[in-house]
């Protein structure tokens, strides 16, 4: 096998007139190539010299600096044999028209150097060296094409000072250098080619057969009947690869994790060593991987490296495998060859909905995996689980019978999403770190307080001997909502239904429609019964309907945009949740389509085919249809928008029946601004500069008058009320407190302009 050694691409640049007549003689540049680059990488080594030695020697000096930096050398080294190739490409440079950059009809040829090598998979690596490029392809036949390629997408449209870069240079030739270092980095002992075991698997997995000989492996509690299907398989000669199937939280990974610690005490691998199983993901599998080609070596790589022993590759979620990368193929598509010819064993995890999805995707890839079903367990098998799993925990508080089954009960009834035995062990490990935990035994009214404190939701609608009635509810959302007590009672019979466990498990917990004039609080009524059911308003995901109006932005629920989370993401993140589709009206139909099966059934399936959960949210939609219009007067009619008709005709009838109420907000009065000038005022006092210094604001009855007239629109209703308070109050006393950093522990206090006698000075006092 050839010594591993360095490869210098070389370039003789064009002589200029001076050197024509002997002035100067001809200059060469030399530039290392490198197997891999990393993310903000510098440039690679280079030089540039009369001589080829004056340029080795540079470039000499520099690894020598690297070294001394800590770099790794060895991915300057090589044992393949590079060839220099040029590529015809025309490129179009950048002009101006008419004063606007445009892309100009001048074509300018080039003539492209590439430094291409055959790897020992049979494809072939090709190096820019000019511009820092590197790709693998499949054959040399294709390499002009694609080469042209890239180099017009990444030019196209540049300055003619970009487009130099690329010039026709003299010759250009790859070298093999040998020098000392070299040798030294050998005689060393360099780590293992990425392509061995010991190379490319640990870079992108876990063992966790060492972990779990080094006990940093979760323990797994219980007996587990899909891993007595698993043990006959093992005893093949090479064991198949795996496809665990099962709801969240069935214990999928769990299970893994068992066969880890067969793995250690029973399996054998390759010339009796330990069999191995590697733990990791197609986010692994390809981080680090930023110039095209490099991800779909790795992936060759690790095929090899698993084909060469008996180890198993956990790559988590099937449907990630199956995801197209930015070129359009995928991991599966390169794993696919090894896995159905039986040459690697992986182990992936999905849901039903996810192997349906992936079956029509990837046929071929699915039927070559060995399906395990793995069913959630029944509440009456996890109750004695609850045991044996904090036998593990040191300082745990002792959970008796009694407390056991209130808490399986709990986390049957209010957490569907994930089924058991996961959602048991996910509550139970933040109980033990919980400081509120009781220090001796549990007791279930102390199992209804933890879970409130987890979960958010608050005790009365959790606990069952606490009484909730919806009027109680409705009492509590008043307290925040001014004017609206019809849409109140109706929520509180919503939140009612929850806490006597009388609402459907195969549907959200409510589903509202608000309708109504703007401003009047239907958003805000959402805001509080995520407060009252989860603690907080920021368990409102909220939805503008009006970013969805255009054909095809339906997909946006379903898949992660740049930098913004898809509504599934958000909710799958947080399930018990308010989720607020605001102005729903202005929708896509495409998104009424989506949304029939969240309504209805409570599910709602990703573009990676991933189920969400929407079972223990509460749907509430917004809309203004109707508040224009307005019935006759006199014996036909009562004036009012006629909401329900408007309603009726928008919308389409199996949509509409999904819904459980449809809620109309009738306009605010006067009275109902005054109240919401004191909710405002009240948030306004807590805020952190006011609480720091300990100032208290008091305004009073008329300017609290006239704060309410400024701040009511007849056709906006309150919603200028917040931005009237800003600039009357908040603005004021912000200047106050800016222009006096003493100003502490006093009243500030707002008046109307009225209540000043004539020629009286107000003094510190501000006056509307």
């Amino acid at each position: 096998m050839t010594k591993p050694s360095f490869r210098i691409y070389w370039i003789e640049h064009a002589r200029t007139e001076a050197v024509a007549v002997g002035d100067e003689p001809p200059k060469r540049s030399g530039t290392l190539l490198r197997r891999w680059e990393l993310l903000l990488d510098s440039p690679p080594p280079s030089a540039m010299g009369e001589t080829d030695d004056e340029v080795t020697a540079e470039l000499e000096r520099q690894l020598l600096v690297l070294r001394a930096a800590g770099e790794d050398l060895e991915r300057y080294l090589w044992t393949e044999t590079f060839e220099a190739r040029r590529v015809e490409v025309e490129v179009n440079p950048e002009t101006s028209v008419g004063g606007l950059r445009a892309i100009g009809v001048r074509d300018i040829p080039l003539r492209v150097g590439v430094a291409v090598c055959e790897t020992e998979d049979g494809a072939f690596r090709a190096i820019l060296p000019r511009v820092g490029w590197s790709l693998v392809v499949e054959s040399l036949d294709q390499l002009a094409t694609i080469v042209r390629q890239v180099v017009f997408a990444a030019l196209l449209g540049s300055r003619s000072a970009w487009i130099y870069d690329l010039r026709r240079e003299g010759e250009e030739r790859v070298d093999e250098w040998r020098p000392p270092l070299a040798d030294q980095l050998t005689r060393a002992g360099r780590k293992p080619a990425a392509s061995d075991v010991d190379g490319v698997l640990p870079q992108i997995a876990e063992d966790w057969v060492e972990k779990a000989e080094r006990r940093r492996l979760a323990p797994v509690v219980g007996p587990s009947a899909p891993f007595e299907l698993i043990l006959p398989l093992l005893q093949r000669p090479r064991p198949p690869s795996l496809l665990l199937v099962g709801p969240p939280g069935s214990g999928k990974t769990a299970l893994v994790r068992r066969l880890a610690r067969y793995l250690l005490d029973h399996g054998r691998g390759r010339k009796g060593a330990k069999a191995r199983l590697w733990a990791s993901s197609a986010d692994r599998i390809v981080a680090g991987m930023v110039y095209l080609g490099m991800w779909q070596e790795r992936c060759l790589e690790i095929a090899r490296a698993l084909s060469q022993s008996r180890d198993f590759l956990h790559v988590d979620r099937l449907t990630d495998l199956i995801r197209p990368q930015s070129d359009g193929a995928s991991i599966a598509d390169l794993l696919a060859p090894a896995i159905i010819a039986g040459e690697i064993a992986i182990i992936a995890e999905a849901s039903e909905a996810e192997l349906e999805k992936c079956r029509r995707r990837n046929p071929e890839l699915v039927d070559a995996l060995t399906v395990i079903r793995v069913d959630a367990l029944a509440p009456s098998q996890v109750v004695p689980l609850v045991g044996l799993y904090q036998q593990r925990k040191d300082g745990a508080p002792e959970i008796g019978p009694q407390a056991a089954r209130r808490l399986v009960s709990l986390l049957g009834a209010f957490r569907r999403d994930v089924g058991f035995p996961g959602k048991l062990f996910t509550f139970l490990d933040w109980w033990y770190q919980d400081p509120g935990r009781p220090a001796g035994s549990a007791l279930p009214r102390d199992v209804v307080a933890a879970y409130s404190r987890w979960s958010g939701m608050p005790v009365e609608i959790i606990a069952d001997e606490q009484p909730a009635t919806s009027r109680d509810v409705a009492a509590a959302l008043q307290r925040g909502v001014i004017g609206q007590d019809h849409a109140c009672a109706i929520s509180g019979r919503v939140v009612a239904r929850l806490k006597a466990g009388l609402d459907d498990p195969e549907r959200p917990v409510g589903t509202l429609l608000f309708i109504g004039p703007t401003g009047v609080g239907k958003t805000e009524l959402a805001k509080q019964l995520a407060r009252y059911l989860f603690g907080s308003a920021e368990r409102l995901v909220r939805v503008d309907m009006s970013e969805y109006a255009a054909p095809g932005s339906a997909q946006r629920l379903l898949e992660a945009g740049a930098g913004a989370p898809s509504l599934a993401e958000k909710v799958r993140a947080q399930p018990l949740s308010v989720v607020l589709f605001d102005e729903i009206e202005k929708a896509h139909p495409d998104v009424f389509d989506l949304l029939l099966g969240v309504l209805g059934e409570g599910r709602l399936t990703d573009a990676l085919g991933r189920p969400c959960d929407f079972r223990m949210t509460v749907i509430v939609m917004t809309s203004n249809l109707g508040a224009r219009e307005a019935r006759a007067t006199g014996f036909a009619g009562d004036g009012q928008p006629d909401y329900l008709g408007a309603v009726r005709r928008h919308f389409r009838p199996e949509w509409l029946g999904r819904i459980d109420h449809v809620v109309a907000f009738r306009p605010l009065a006067p009275a109902d601004v005054a109240r919401i000038v004191e909710l405002e005022l009240d948030k306004v006092r807590r805020r952190a500069g006011l609480v720091q210094r300990r100032l208290t604001l008091t305004v009073s009855p008329a300017a609290c008058a006239v704060l309410a007239e400024a701040g009511f629109d007849a056709r906006m209703g309150a919603r200028p009320l917040r931005r009237v308070i800003e600039e009357r109050v908040v603005t004021p006393v912000a200047v106050q407190m800016s222009a006096d950093p003493e100003l502490r522990d006093a009243t500030l206090t707002v008046i109307a302009a009225g209540e000043l006698a004539p020629g009286e000075d107000p003094g510190d006092r501000i006056v509307l």
